[in-house]
């Protein structure tokens, strides 16, 4: 995901934004962010998704389902407009950064307020960051290399080990959310070195009305298998909600959210298949589609004794899949992909430059090194359709196809999504079927995949084993201006070369929308900011 994506063609030259010298906030604050002045809306929103929710705390998020509910609860320093991949001032009035782009002075808002009626102040701000690095959960990544400090109530400095000239987008990510210091100490919230062990604070988050968010709406409930419900947060200190009271809605079977959207039951689903979205379209109801910001991929275990730490097996695999075949299954604004870099990325690989099928070569290839019949087994969700409403069962059972057809003996393992990313997570499964939903509209997102870093631990996959990748993954985190690209692409070639990762399909979102649902579109990672809805 393993967890969180327009993927328009517009938003390409804005993903290699360089950091500027200075970026001014709107002057309307968080009505810009709604791309009108509508008037606020009563009544309720119900919005049906597949859920993969965890937790809602920011500085554990790490799955979609909670991002999206984040959106409406708390805020980031910058922010993305509708599907606009330039981040804009949210909380923050103003970043300044100095030549090298590794020191930023950052100007808070003087007007924002949280739930509980506290100002969002800069200890806000270094209480929330140094909790997300010292919990040291999934997202506590995004605060690698980056030191927070408190300079004045308005005023925060963040320091990075390395240039980071996309700093902006990095604050976009839902993680790194502000949250009121003072109501998640009193809850039993630290952001000291020890939070990992020490830090209790996280049963505030799923309270009703906690207060730690400044939103435009506060929590009344949250289930991580039925529904997440939102209220109007009637404190707040922008644009009011549009509506008194959303409903994120958990249903997987994207028969059924066409079901309920026609019927009146929802206004808007998220899951529906392109095929199916395509021919929905009415008086009534508005269809919107989003290329990927997500790649969908088999990661490789390289861990001793997996039968595919064997890079002969690797390279079968790679050479055995029909990529056309599998992009066929998926459907509609599907295409093949062209490297771990989704193609709305800068850095990505031209069309045609990605992995080759070539199932007569994977069959030598397994012939010449003795290794025809080797079993593997492939692990995957069976009930996750988050990614574009993709059945994973139907998709799994087209590649044990293929494979077996090259000489390969796959066992399916099909499990539920929470026992299926668990395994993956834990470095247990030895090829699995995923995606990285991104939490931001920049390519360092996905410097994940790099030996020895998040992802790429999860397959066995150190540094030392590929070091030249490695160095080249090193060479695109720090990289400016114009060798940015160049250096994003240079890893992305490599790791189709090296890697252990079989780069698969770029799927199409389709959202479905009723009419009366006014202003409503994908961000740039294919996903929702319930903030924004109309």
């Amino acid at each position: 995901m393993t967890s969180k994506s327009p993927r328009r063609a517009a938003g390409a030259s804005a993903l290699v934004l360089a950091a500027a010298l200075a970026v001014t906030g709107c002057a309307t604050g968080a009505q810009s962010s709604t791309g009108g002045t509508a008037a606020a809306k009563t009544g309720t929103l119900v919005i049906d998704q597949a859920f993969t929710a965890q937790s809602i705390d920011p500085a554990t998020l790490f799955q979609v389902t909670d991002s999206i509910a984040a959106s409406g609860l708390y805020e980031t320093l910058f922010t993305y407009i509708d599907n606009v991949a330039e981040p804009q001032p949210l909380l923050a009035k103003s970043l300044t950064a100095n030549e090298t782009s590794t020191e930023f002075t950052i100007t808070l808002r003087d007007d924002a307020t949280f739930a509980n009626g506290s100002p969002v102040t800069a200890a806000d701000v270094a209480f929330s960051f140094n909790r997300l690095k010292n919990l040291a959960a999934s997202p506590a990544y995004r605060m690698e290399g980056i030191t927070v400090t408190e300079v004045d109530p308005t005023t925060v400095k963040l320091t990075t080990e390395n240039p980071m000239p996309y700093i902006e987008h990095t604050l976009t990510a839902p993680p790194l959310a502000v949250v009121d210091d003072e109501t998640v100490r009193a809850a039993g919230g630290t952001d000291a070195a020890d939070a990992a062990e020490t830090d209790t604070a996280g049963n505030l988050f799923t309270e009703p009305g906690n207060g730690a968010g400044s939103g435009p709406y506060t929590l009344d409930s949250y289930d991580t298998n039925s529904q997440i419900v939102l209220v109007k947060n009637e404190k707040y200190w922008g644009e009011a909600a549009a509506y008194d009271r959303i409903v994120l809605r958990n249903v997987n079977n994207a028969q059924q959210q066409k079901a309920n959207l026609e019927g009146g039951d929802s206004q808007i689903a998220l899951d529906i298949p392109g095929r199916t979205a395509e021919g929905m379209a009415s008086d009534t109801l508005k269809v919107q589609s989003s290329s990927s910001p997500e790649v969908l991929y088999l990661a490789l275990s390289q861990k001793e004794g997996a039968a595919t730490a064997d890079p002969d097996v690797v390279k079968a695999i790679k050479a055995g899949i029909d990529y056309e075949g599998l992009r066929t299954i998926v459907g509609a604004g599907a295409v093949e992909a062209t490297g771990i870099i989704p193609s709305m990325m800068s850095g990505a690989l031209p069309s045609g430059k990605g992995p080759k099928s070539d199932p007569a070569a994977a069959k030598k290839i397994l012939a010449d090194a003795g290794k025809t019949g080797t079993e593997v087994t492939l692990d995957y969700a069976n009930d996750y359709t988050r990614l574009a409403g993709i059945d994973y069962n139907v998709l799994a059972q087209g590649i044990q196809t293929q494979l077996n057809a090259i000489g390969l003996k796959v066992t399916l393992n099909p499990t539920p999504t929470s026992t299926s990313l668990q395994r993956y997570v834990d470095g247990d499964t030895e090829m699995a079927l995923w995606s990285w939903p991104p939490d931001t509209a920049d390519p360092s997102d996905v410097l994940v995949f790099a030996p020895g870093d998040l992802i790429g631990t999860r397959v066995h996959w150190p540094a030392e084993a590929a070091p030249e990748v490695a160095a080249l993954a090193e060479t695109a985190r720090v990289a400016t201006g114009e060798a940015r690209g160049e250096a994003f692409t240079a890893w992305n070639a490599a790791m189709n070369e090296e890697a252990p990762f079989a780069y698969l399909l770029e799927p199409s979102f389709f959202l479905v929308a009723s009419s009366s649902v006014e202003h409503v579109s994908h961000d740039p990672l294919a996903s929702i900011n319930l903030s924004q809805i109309r």
